[in-house]
């Protein structure tokens, strides 16, 4: 028995020889137009079918992680506020500086993050990094607000230093968030 009755060559490249099938629909490609899929090779219409449920949110979770994470940023800028106003009035009146409040503001991400993580269903979302980025600059926000109401002074979260403990704020919060 020969091999004539049988087409073996790529549906999307005829000129070339192939006997590797697509994993799902069975077609015929090769290894130009094969696309490498954790289950095995796939022709690229049933590569391009969507990405697994892990990998992407639905329009309901990302904007439930969205309104949760607003209404933590507030409670985020609210603690923030209090730790810095209890450092500020020791009882043995030390006055911190730009540096401790700095510090506070960059481990702040850690929680922050694990929040967004959490509130989006662990999901491996790239924007969710983004709302974790946001929700650590409104934690920020809201922070200088509460804390200016207290008598902090506001020198104290506008000056480079505090710059740069909001960002290292930001960048831990986004890598608590994996994607």
């Amino acid at each position: 028995m020969t091999n004539e009755n049988f087409d073996s060559t790529c549906l999307r490249h005829p000129d070339i020889a192939s006997n590797l099938r697509c994993g799902r629909c069975g077609d015929l490609i090769c290894p130009r137009c094969m696309v490498q899929s954790p289950v095995g090779a796939r022709c690229p219409d049933c590569a391009s079918i969507g990405r697994a449920p892990i990998f992407r949110s639905t329009s309901v979770e990302f904007t439930t992680t969205i309104a949760l994470s607003l209404g933590a940023a507030v409670v985020f800028g609210i603690a923030y506020a209090v730790v810095v106003w209890l450092l500020w009035n020791l009882p043995f009146n030390w006055q911190i500086g730009n540096v401790v409040t700095s510090l506070v503001m960059g481990f702040a991400g850690v929680p922050v993050g694990e929040f967004v993580r959490r509130a989006g269903k662990y999901k491996l979302d790239p924007r969710l990094r983004y709302v974790a980025a946001v929700t650590m600059f409104l934690a920020w926000f809201v922070g200088i607000n509460v804390a200016s109401v207290f008598g902090v002074p506001g020198g104290l979260f506008l000056n480079i230093v505090a710059y740069i403990g909001l960002g290292v704020g930001i960048y831990v919060a986004m890598n608590r968030v994996r994607a």
